[in-house]
């Protein structure tokens, strides 16, 4: 009876936790990935690379 108990809220417990590890995990990839994208939004649509305009007369 002991042993059932323990055991049955020692699943609980372990569920949560890897719910919360899979959930921290998730929210770190997401934080990477949009600072990879600022990244590459930096790095290659920067005014420098931009392709000059001509000025144009009337």
């Amino acid at each position: 009876m002991v042993d059932e108990i323990f055991d049955r809220h020692y699943q609980t417990v372990r569920q949560e936790l890897n719910a919360s590890i899979s959930s921290g995990l998730s929210d770190l990839s997401k934080k990477v990935r949009e600072a990879f994208e600022v990244l590459v939004k930096i790095e290659y649509q920067s005014p420098w690379t931009a392709p000059t305009r001509k000025a144009k007369c009337n």
